[in-house]
């Protein structure tokens, strides 16, 4: 299924063009289209090589989801692939115990992009809201979308779906603050702890992407294709700046989760090391106790206070003394 819309060279639009009224827009090479395809059949596939003339390589790749953005330049036609966030997911949603995250909603789709004099195609896989606002803005609008040519088109296009990753920042902040309260809280909830380390790695690997999104967005400014003409560069630049903002954010967020990690091994580790100094604490005030019972117990004949009517008596109240002994001396050393 796909949505096509056409401004011609005098400044009038169409809408839903058809297979040949593609063809003569490609052909003529005025005017601006934009032609969205929400998951492509064979014959839309097949429209992509027999319309337009994209490139075998870049078709394929549209038919595999791919985890990394991509720029390739074939001369009179860019394909790229720009990673966007899933609109289905939520970081902030609770996970089913027992849900691997594997299982969960993918953070990011794939769009694919192919840009040429008079026209972009956008491809994807999943209904993306922010497209079909700029494609309903093209259609009240396409003097602002369309006209200032391809080039700005696809600017428009990535800085929403770049817009879109600072909301889900914003939500993997908050989580990432979440976790870290509910940690130095709480130093015995493994659960929470697990859901640290899966949240890190999702961020890492948002990191990443981003990462790879700034290189596409440099290799395109450094290019000498004509399709990006030399007015667009500066829009694109503010795109690199806001990518910018987005891994200083992903790095805070990494700052946080591993700190939130320190302090729950710090806060268990404290708690194991005061479990043993009681232990310690408690056999040390029972070895009087011990030696006394222990030498009591053997065979040996005449034992101070054997036969004494007091001994036992005694023997208590030395043991005890010898004790609160130990216990004194401990206190006074600061072992308590």
């Amino acid at each position: 299924m796909y949505t096509s819309v056409y401004q011609y060279a005098d400044g009038t639009l169409k809408q839903n063009l058809n297979e040949e009224e593609l063809r003569g827009v490609v052909r003529d090479g005025t005017g601006m289209l934009w032609l969205d395809i929400f998951k492509p059949n064979a014959d839309e596939i097949f429209m992509l090589d027999e319309v337009f003339g994209f490139h075998p390589l870049a078709i394929e790749d549209c038919q595999h989801a791919s985890a990394y953005p991509k720029l390739d330049d074939f001369g009179n036609h860019l394909f790229i692939v720009f990673l966007v966030p899933n609109p289905r997911f939520d970081p902030l949603k609770p996970r089913p115990e027992g849900e691997t995250p594997a299982e969960t909603e993918e953070p990011v789709e794939e769009l694919d992009i192919f840009v040429g004099k008079n026209y972009a195609v956008t491809i994807h896989r999943t209904p993306l809201p922010f497209l079909q606002t700029l494609i309903e803005r093209a259609k009240r609008n396409p003097k602002a979308s369309l006209e200032r040519g391809s080039a700005f088109l696809v600017h428009d296009i990535m800085d929403a779906a770049v817009d879109q990753f600072f909301v889900m920042v914003e939500k993997l902040q908050k989580q990432a603050e979440g976790l870290e309260q509910h940690l130095q809280s709480d130093s015995d909830d493994e659960l929470q702890l697990s859901s640290a380390f899966d949240l890190k790695r999702e961020v890492l690997n948002l990191r990443r992407q981003m990462s790879d999104h700034r290189e596409l967005i440099l290799r395109l400014l450094r290019g000498r294709n004509p399709i990006v003409k030399k007015k667009a560069v500066i829009y694109f630049r503010n795109i690199l700046d806001h990518l910018n903002r987005i891994v200083d954010d992903l790095n805070i967020c990494i700052d946080t989760l591993n700190s939130a990690r320190d302090v729950h091994l710090a806060m268990a580790n404290m708690r194991t090391n005061q479990v043993v100094k009681v232990l310690t604490v408690v056999f040390t005030l029972s070895l009087p106790f011990t030696i006394a019972t222990s030498w009591y117990g053997m065979n040996f004949k005449s034992l101070p206070l054997d036969d004494h009517p007091a001994g036992p008596l005694v023997l208590s109240v030395a043991t005890t003394v010898f004790a609160g002994l130990l216990y004194y001396w401990l206190r006074k050393r600061r072992f308590l």
